[in-house]
């Protein structure tokens, strides 16, 4: 008798055969698997004939017995809405199988559905059928190199219901095939396993009260927390019991308040003293009970009143005779909110808690908090370490977060247990650093999401600004009701400058992602709340730099009207200490052509009032842009401002000021021309004489290659060559830094592409810097240099002579390795390429130091530097000239649409019709998906696209 395999499942499942001898056996014995992969179908419905492919590949794929397979027509009545059903059930499959037929295209259903399985990493399979239509989608052709999918290509629309069956077996069986190889490890809970930390050696510091199972039965605790880290509750056993403690119970309880927004009135804290003092001696009971006032006080929002129990509380302590940590925590509480009481009034003194704090010769140690976070930072150290070195063979099919998750817990219940607040408030960071070591491990949407929203509600700008850098699928994946929920989140603040400035922070970095009527109630009542700060006889002068970082984020999907009367009420208050950012948020977004006549009167009349006040006129100094970007939007309606602009400010009226608003350049900038190279030649001569070094305000050099590239701009031949000739001396033998001689650089360049009767006229000097070249160095003034490194000034110098029509491509395939780890060094580089490339609009390299070009710029396209992927791209975009690149262009640039962040999705789209090498069928998939991205300002950019397009 023999035994044929009828069916098999990955490592967690189970495995089904049947006797071959008929007549011994002749009903298979199966033996189900005790969990099943779960499979979504996407495709088209409503068409008959992709309904008949999905039921018939349902009906294979769940005869195995292996997989339950969602379809939506397959599903009974439900009370979610339709399409929030079928969002779920892909979030929750497995692997997902499309079906697209080539002539029909992608619908906007299956295109939400691929963006959904791009966004959660869910594995794919994708099958096109080419029976009508040979050539290749666009999707079809993003998908090479993409981590999650696999895409076959079938020539009959009736083959897909069987290969897409095949496919699925054969992959699990490779699965399976590549776990009894070794190939795929299935990592246990000892691989992320953190050891319990010992409650027996620290009674000389922990009161002998604290039950010792209390750091062990947190189950609830613990699943909440991993819930909100995940997004999703890790499974338990069906025989595994919950470990819990009635302190379990009561930090369940208080949870809420810290990551729901829930009122501190919910949680019974009468109750839980009772609790408390059934474990603690008398007098210790005595001060948690007063330090738990302060913490009603505190999520109260009342300050003043939690500042006095931390006084009373310490006094007792001391009176008491507590252990130093106990007098030390409840010092760093009253420090933490006398610094609160201080900032909202306006107070900025040391506290006496604070002096205290310094005076004391002891360390501060918390007993048994200090040890589980040395065991927590230890193992996040010894993952990252596991992960950096790991075979790149290796697949983690499952882990375990449960230990680390009982760590947070356990912190948490012991600084509510201690009445800590400081501690309590710490969970927020210490989550954070979880979630962002799960960031660093794994490529889960949900912590990134938790990640992003962290940072916003820590309220650090620049934080949230380097999240947005080095992880840009998080502001491209960024859905309407996430960011509604970073919104939501921000009202977790029980102090309301601080709850101000969180939600300030967060309508400027996710306003454009709210959906139409969310934005209009979060701006509403984010307007209200800074005109009520700006009425307020005693605002808290803290969060007032933050209401033009908040206008800045949103300004594009804002009334021009309303931000003329924000800034207008700044210069009423005349709230100087605030006008360099308002100046610098008028050049940047303040646009006089798109508000009411009225509002743009009432703004530049307040800027004229600036300039009667003295001590207020000081501060344009710092930032006179605006004045130039405001001249230039309404000339009629600022001329008394181009009055007062000559009057008080007469050398920046005849310099700068001139430079941008002249509307006679054809006279004008040949007089600027000659001006600055007067001061090129100064700057020769004086810089790193005596040992004096000096910075630049105005980058003469770069300031005229910009002049130089406008159309209407002719020099004389002898301004030409004084030009040519002073900037050969910035290389050769003055003492200027790496950044100067990079701009001297790309200005010969500019003169040898744009101008080549000034060059021919003067090739001799250009050869003189190429047979010199050795002696071309910059000046080592590390104090105020960039972090550029020197490599790139002999790169620089490589490019220039390549417009000089020299070989030297051997030069800058040897050079260009050594600049991949600096960043500021490869940002200087492809800087000078743009420039290079950017001079004319047909410019091309030669054909292989193109090549070198390329290769890196496929690299630098997915570097984690906002900065290098914004060259990267522009680089490659002036690549597509080439025909030869028209594959490869036209395949990035789908990648780069489907995934980049939002900086880029909008260069792209703003140069869509300006360069050659873009196939129709790419424009036509990179405006589809623009047209419909979360962001609003892509959204806008594509609608100025298309009409710029109809009215071409």
């Amino acid at each position: 008798m023999g035994v044929r395999i009828t069916g098999i499942s990955t490592p967690v499942g189970g495995i089904s055969w049947e006797y071959t001898n008929a007549e011994q056996r002749t009903i298979p014995l199966l033996i189900s698997p005790g969990q099943k992969i779960k499979v979504f179908i996407s495709s088209i419905c409503g068409v008959e004939k992709y309904d008949k492919v999905r039921i018939e590949l349902k009906k294979a794929i769940e005869s195995t017995r292996l997989a339950d397979v969602y379809t939506f027509e397959g599903e009974g009545a439900s009370t979610l809405p339709a399409g929030v059903h079928y969002t779920w059930a892909l979030q929750d499959c497995d692997i997902c199988i499309f079906l697209i037929d080539n002539a029909d295209g992608i619908n906007p259903g299956v295109r939400a559905e691929i963006d959904t399985v791009k966004k959660y990493n869910i594995k794919a399979l994708y099958y096109f059928c080419d029976e009508t239509q040979k050539e290749k989608t666009t999707l079809e052709q993003s998908l090479m190199g993409v981590q999650f999918a696999k895409s076959k290509t079938v020539h009959s629309f009736d083959e897909l219901s069987q290969c897409g069956f095949q496919a699925l077996i054969d992959d699990i069986i490779a699965v399976y095939h590549y776990y009894c190889t070794g190939r795929i490890v299935l990592k246990s809970n000892g691989t992320d396993d953190i050891q319990s930390v010992e409650v027996a050696g620290t009674e000389k510091y922990q009161l002998p009260t604290i039950p010792k199972t209390t750091l062990k039965n947190v189950d609830k605790c613990r699943d909440y927390i991993l819930k909100f880290v995940l997004g999703y509750s890790q499974g338990r056993f069906s025989d595994e019991a919950q470990k819990t403690s009635e302190f379990d119970d009561w930090g369940l309880q208080f949870l809420p308040i810290l990551f729901e927004g829930k009122s501190i009135k919910h949680f019974n804290t009468a109750m839980y003293l009772e609790t408390l003092k059934a474990q603690q001696d008398d007098e210790y009971y005595q001060i948690v009970q007063i330090r738990w006032q302060a913490i009603q006080a505190h999520f109260s929002g009342d300050a003043e009143k939690c500042v006095e129990y931390f006084e009373m509380a310490l006094n007792i302590a001391k009176k008491t005779n507590q252990p130093a940590w106990v007098i030390k925590d409840i010092l760093v509480d009253l420090r933490n909110e006398h610094w609160v009481r201080c900032t909202s009034r306006n107070e900025f003194s040391d506290t006496p808690a604070q002096k205290e704090l310094t005076e004391s010769n002891e360390e501060l140690y918390y007993p048994i908090l200090d040890r589980i976070d040395g065991s927590l930072q230890e193992q996040y150290i010894e993952g990252l370490y596991k992960k950096k070195t790991e075979s790149p063979y290796s697949v983690t099919l499952g882990n375990s977060f449960n230990q680390y998750g009982e760590m947070l817990a356990s912190t948490f219940i012991v600084s509510m247990y201690n009445g800590s607040l400081t501690h309590i408030l710490l969970i927020y960071e210490k989550i954070r650093n979880f979630v962002f070591y799960l960031s660093c491990k794994y490529d889960d949407w949900n912590i990134k999401l938790n990640l992003y929203k962290l940072a916003v509600f820590a309220g650090k700008e620049k934080e949230v600004k380097g999240i947005q850098d080095s992880y840009p699928e998080i502001l491209n994946n960024l859905t309407s009701d996430e960011a509604a929920s970073i919104m939501d989140f921000c009202l977790n603040h029980p102090i309301k400058y601080k709850r101000l400035s969180s939600q300030w922070l967060a309508f400027g970095a996710v306003g454009y992602f709210l959906d139409d009527k969310c934005f209009e109630l979060h701006e509403k009542n984010i307007v209200n709340e800074m005109k009520s700060w700006l009425s307020n006889d005693s605002p808290v002068v803290s969060i007032g730099q933050n209401i033009f970082k908040c206008l800045s984020g949103v300004a594009y999907r804002m009334s021009q009207d309303t931000l003329s009367e924000i800034c207008c009420q700044f210069i009423e208050k005349h709230y100087s200490r605030w006008y360099i950012e308002m100046f610098r948020f008028i050049a940047n977004r303040i646009d006089l052509q798109k508000m009411s006549i009225e509002s743009a009167q009432a703004l530049v009349e307040h800027i004229n009032g600036v300039f009667e006040r003295e001590k207020e006129r000081g501060e344009i100094n710092y930032a006179p842009t605006f004045l130039c970007v405001l001249r230039n939007q309404n000339l009629a309606l600022t001329d008394d401002m181009d009055k007062k602009v000559a009057e008080y400010f007469p050398n920046y009226y005849v310099g700068a000021y001139k430079l941008e608003t002249t509307k006679n350049e054809k006279q004008d900038m040949p007089m600027f021309v000659r001006e600055y190279v007067e001061r090129i030649k100064n700057n020769n001569e004086t810089q790193g004489k005596n040992g004096t070094y000096f910075g630049h305000g105005i980058h003469e050099i770069a300031t005229v290659r910009t002049i130089l590239l406008r159309e209407k701009v002719v020099c004389n031949s002898e301004t030409m060559d004084m030009l040519i000739s002073t900037v050969a001396d910035t290389l050769l033998i003055s003492k200027e830094g790496i950044s100067i001689k990079l701009d001297a650089i790309a200005l010969l360049i500019c003169i040898a592409v744009k101008y080549p009767e000034d060059y021919k006229r003067n090739q001799s000097i250009y050869e003189k810097l190429f047979n010199q070249q050795e002696r071309i160095e910059a000046a080592d003034h590390s104090i105020i240099s960039s972090n550029i490194d020197s490599i790139s000034l002999k790169i620089g110098l490589q490019f220039l002579y390549t417009s000089m029509g020299k070989d030297v491509y051997n030069d800058i395939l040897e050079l260009m390795p050594y600049i991949q780890d600096s960043v500021a060094t490869i940002i200087a580089v492809t800087n000078l390429i743009i420039q290079y490339l950017e001079t004319t609009d047909t410019i091309m390299l030669p054909a292989r130091v193109e090549s070198i070009v390329l290769q890196n710029v496929l690299q630098w396209l997915h570097s984690e530097f906002l900065g290098i992927r914004w060259n990267a791209t522009r680089i490659f975009l002036t690549l597509s000239r080439n025909s030869e690149n028209k594959g490869i262009v036209n395949h990035q640039l789908v990648t780069l649409i489907d995934s980049g962040s939002v900086y880029i999705k909008n260069l792209i789209m703003r140069h869509l019709h300006k360069v050659s090498g873009i196939s129709d069928e790419t424009k036509d998939y990179i405006i589809s998906r623009c047209k419909h991205d979360t962001n609003y300002v892509v959204r806008m950019v594509c609608t100025e696209v298309e009409k710029s397009m109809d009215e071409e």
